[in-house]
């Protein structure tokens, strides 16, 4: 059990005690700060390096074996050089603990109206995601991001789907790492849902995974797509990232390991 608001566990590796905070946004590894790691005497190696956007992080890895509830099990750990938690050591994935259930949960919420059971796939590049109601669209869920925003694969086609144009200036978004990349709110005339969350309004980021993606020109072009960024073109990755801006009204959230699911408790429909 742990509060949505600070969901953190105390852990060992290598015998040194760490605190990690429980998110969804994990890849297959534990992700520590570099204090942290510094304090490991393990053999690190070279692993692949991490994309942010257009900022390509090195990566270092190395085997540990990580205690957790008085239960030792082996696993991986990495550090990409920049701290990715505030107040904690480090972060870990819900498949990584030892735990049939892992539930977070929010006092504050307002009162759940339907739960939501999302089915999840593992990637050892992209972590947990779950399939959406919009074509090839993934979803990801990170309860330590401020805002739900979308890659620009994600925009392109959610723009199609719904009628999407731009409402409102580029501005920068700080994701992970505290790499901050550009982003545009993008408006919806027919508004669909996402993982049970309505979605009028979405923020985009501009030139990052988009493949051959078109993003709508401008509001008074909506109708025409043009490419954002004249930059190297990266894979189309089309996932929306869900944050607190919306996980904020779950009761609930349930990982379940058999089932390798997803339940989110939540009050969907509100403001």
């Amino acid at each position: 059990m742990l509060d949505m608001a600070d969901p953190v566990i105390a852990v060992e590796i290598q015998k040194i005690p760490m605190r990690l905070r429980v998110d969804l946004d994990r890849q297959d590894s534990v992700e520590l700060n570099p204090a942290a790691a510094a304090r490991l005497a393990v053999p690190w190696y070279k692993g692949e390096p991490l994309d942010v956007g257009r900022a390509r992080l090195p990566n270092q890895v190395a085997g540990v074996l990580l205690k957790v509830d008085n239960r030792t099990l082996p696993t991986e750990v990495s550090q990409h050089g920049r701290d990715c938690c505030a107040g904690v050591d480090g972060v870990i994935g819900p498949d990584l603990l030892p735990f049939a259930t892992v539930h977070w949960r929010n006092s504050s919420a307002p009162a759940s109206t339907t739960d939501i059971v999302l089915p999840l796939d593992a990637s050892e590049t992209t972590g947990l995601s779950a399939a959406s109601d919009a074509g090839r669209v993934r979803l990801r869920f990170a309860l330590d991001a401020r805002e739900t925003i979308a890659t620009a694969a994600a925009g392109a086609a959610l723009a199609h789907l719904w009628g999407g144009h731009w409402n409102g200036r580029e501005r920068r978004v700080t994701l992970v790492f505290g790499i901050a990349r550009p982003a545009r709110l993008m408006a919806f005339a027919r508004p669909g849902k996402i993982a049970g969350f309505p979605l009028d309004q979405l923020l985009v980021r501009l030139s990052d995974f988009g493949g051959d993606a078109k993003l709508p020109a401008d509001p008074a072009q909506a109708g025409e797509f043009v490419i954002a960024h004249h930059l190297e073109r990266q894979s189309a990755w089309p996932a929306v990232t869900i944050g607190a801006d919306r996980l904020s009204r779950c009761g609930e959230i349930v990982y379940t390991a058999v089932q390798h699911s997803l339940t989110l408790r939540c009050a969907f429909e509100g403001p």
